[in-house]
């Protein structure tokens, strides 16, 4: 087998051929296997990626856009046409859109192409066209809940049509469910041991597919599935009793269970996804970084995509995702280290194992690298929400997901270093009194900043700055010396972007006032992190990761809300079964009511926040717009009902001969209301 998990490398390439060319080329194994590979590709320009990101959980409640985050205008909803005045958009819509439909045409063509394949025995070829279908499914299912009508593709395209017309959403969304089914029928494998997409895959996605069209298609639509037979006029009633039962399915058969140890889903340790005991489905990424460039096909002029979706202004491909929500690296230390000589600095921005720090104790070289760089980066593009950050606290005293999302203190990389941070004499000293061990005393890293959840001003917030004084730095999300948020209220408060007060009391003396701001230094997610040190990445600036595109806790989250939606009054007790999971030793971290859509909202938001869901989430309950405007100030002044679509590109609007300023035309290529062409 030419797949791995952990390789993409052994991915070949596909170069989408058509004619007698393809017939030649894919008469054979290899040549399928590569066509598959191929399909797979895609996938790796989506997930994991930084524009993406930005199109699934930016501008929605859950983050805010930090300093010189690159998509400011898809965030704050000023883009007004396909064409942004912002390049760094434009991955969003025209790269995306032509990638899509990229892909889609490669699985047609494995479709095609196995089904006539002598080398392969009857067995191989339904699994492989098995395998296309559920990809086709997925790719259709993204675009379509980004740009709702699309012209539906079930067969390789072998000339080039100008005259497109876009299917309705209650159709795409039956052929996606067509595709499901045969896939699931199709021979997929029923272990993920080979790479491959599984049964179990493709079950857990129509669990998925189910509670959208419930909620979507159903719901905010007003209509029904169709150009389906087993699903077209289906009630919002009956389709989220099937998303329960087929989540329920995969809960119970596919081998799949939650870690004991929230951390251990995140841990390099389980990143491969093939091995990961969570994870339903993934996006292999190649762990040697140094040579594999990428593993995504050029477009079909020749060309590379965007830079920002193949990472190759590093020269490597990979995850983007521990860059994303990280903090500036030096996080305007004026006050942790020798009076900002950077040599002696509790902080320092290290590329390799040679990079050290003199401790003022010993006199010693400390190297630092493996330490400080999962911390931060020279560059900030996301940051927690004030909603999220208090959706994670409200909890923490009982659920491990705050200790495994939230990254709210920064330690130092070794007790020897304690002493360079000359404004905090006290720094390390728990340490000093508390262990007697020489060698972990040694390697103890003690708080040298943490952000706190509490006002600033209160009794508590008080209390604990008194405590921190000498110790390490304290910022707390409003009020008091140095506040992250602009306001204590969800619907105004903003990332701070200069420290004002403590510019006036402290000038640029004890920090830098500036980079001292809330979209500058804040709390990070710890979960993208990487924090397996490999001294081959030691800055470490992309990741060899595996993206999750499904979990197991995902199918107990649509069990339940499909239960509480459905009425069946099962809810509460599934959404415990994962809070139970997720529960501190000892604690009961269970719920004494789910009764609507915004408690679903929250749980979804502590399990799923940064992997690509929320933006889609608000969308089909019909809570975007409202979220946004309580909870991201940010993006709340420029959101339109009108967003809850993506524009069609420019580029494929002035391409076309039979472009109609007919909204919902059969016969016409039309742009998205509230967008220009």
């Amino acid at each position: 087998m030419i797949f791995s998990a952990t390789s993409c490398d052994d991915f070949l390439e596909e170069d989408n051929k058509t004619g007698e060319t393809a017939a030649l080329t894919y008469a054979t194994k290899s040549g399928i296997d590569g066509l598959l590979a191929g399909a797979y590709d895609y996938l790796r320009g989506w997930y994991g990626k930084e524009p993406a990101l930005g199109l699934s959980d930016g501008g929605t409640d859950l983050f805010y856009y930090g300093f010189d985050n690159q998509q400011k205008t898809l965030m704050k909803y000023t883009f007004t046409s396909a064409s942004s005045s912002n390049t760094k958009d434009d991955p969003c819509f025209d790269s995306y859109w032509e990638m899509g439909f990229a892909a889609i045409n490669t699985c047609n063509n494995v479709i095609k192409y196995a089904a006539a394949c002598p080398d392969l025995d009857d067995a191989t070829k339904a699994q492989y066209i098995a395998e296309s279908k559920f990809l086709r499914a997925l790719y259709y299912f993204n675009m379509v809940n980004m740009w709702g009508a699309l012209p539906w593709y079930d067969a390789p395209i072998t000339a080039q049509s100008t005259t497109p017309i876009r299917t309705p959403e209650t159709e795409i969304y039956g052929h996606i469910l067509q595709d499901l089914d045969d896939a699931i029928a199709g021979g997929m494998a029923t272990t993920k041991n080979s790479g491959h997409a599984t049964v179990w895959s493709a079950r857990a996605l129509r669990a998925r597919v189910l509670l959208y069209a419930a909620s979507w298609i159903c719901g905010q639509l007003g209509k029904s599935v169709a150009a389906n037979d087993t699903y077209s006029g289906m009630s919002a009633s009956a389709l989220y009793n099937a998303a329960a039962s087929e989540a329920a399915a995969v809960i119970s058969g596919s081998g799949a269970s939650l870690y004991d140890n929230y951390e251990d889903t995140w841990s390099m340790s389980n990143e491969d996804w093939t091995k990961n005991n969570e994870v339903l489905f993934g996006v292999a990424y190649s762990s040697d970084l140094k040579t594999t460039v990428n593993c995504i096909p050029y477009k079909t002029d020749g060309s590379q995509f965007n830079g920002l979706i193949t990472r190759t202004g590093y020269s490597r491909g990979g995850s983007a995702m521990l860059l994303m929500f990280v903090s500036k690296w030096n996080n305007g230390c004026n006050d942790l280290g020798g009076n900002g000589v950077k040599n002696t600095q509790v902080f320092y921005r290290a590329t390799s194992d040679a990079h050290a720090i003199a401790s003022k104790m010993t006199g010693e070289s400390v190297p630092i690298a493996r330490y400080y760089s999962p911390y931060g980066r020279g560059f900030t593009r996301y940051t927690m929400s004030l909603h999220l950050w208090k959706l994670l606290a409200k909890n923490a005293a009982t659920d491990q997901r705050y200790q495994g999302t939230v990254l709210d203190a920064y330690r130092i990389a070794d007790h020897r270093l304690s002493q360079n941070a000359v404004n905090y004499p006290k720094m390390g000293e728990w340490a000093e009194a508390n262990i007697a061990d020489p060698a972990e005393l040694q390697a103890f890293r003690d708080t040298a900043i943490y952000y706190s959840v509490l006002d600033g001003n209160s009794a508590e917030g008080r209390a604990l700055q008194a405590w921190a004084k000498d110790r390490y730095r304290v910022q707390f999300a409003y009020n008091g010396d140095i506040p992250l948020y602009t306001s204590s209220d969800e619907s105004l408060a903003e990332p701070t972007e200069v420290a004002k007060a403590v510019s006036d009391v402290y000038g640029d003396k004890r920090y830098n006032a500036v980079t001292i701001g809330g979209w500058q230094s804040y709390p990070g997610i710890a979960k993208f992190l990487d924090n397996v040190y490999d001294s081959n990445y030691p800055t470490y600036d992309i990741s060899y990761r595996d993206f999750f595109v499904i979990r197991l806790a995902e199918m107990y989250l649509i069990k339940a809300e499909a239960e509480l939606m459905g009425g069946s009054g099962s809810a509460l007790n599934t959404v415990n079964e994962l809070r139970s999971a997720r529960a501190i030793d000892g604690k009961d971290n269970r719920l004494t009511a789910f009764a609507g859509i915004d408690d679903v909202l929250d749980e979804r938001a502590i399990e799923l926040c940064g992997e690509f869901h929320r933006w889609f989430d608000l969308k089909r309950t019909g809570n975007l717009i409202k979220y946004v405007k309580a909870y991201n100030h940010q993006s709340a002044q420029n959101i339109k009902d009108y967003h809850i679509y993506r524009p069609i590109p420019s580029t494929e609007l002035n391409a076309v001969t039979n472009y109609t300023e007919e909204i919902g035309s059969t016969t016409g290529m039309w742009q998205n209301p509230g967008y220009s062409k």
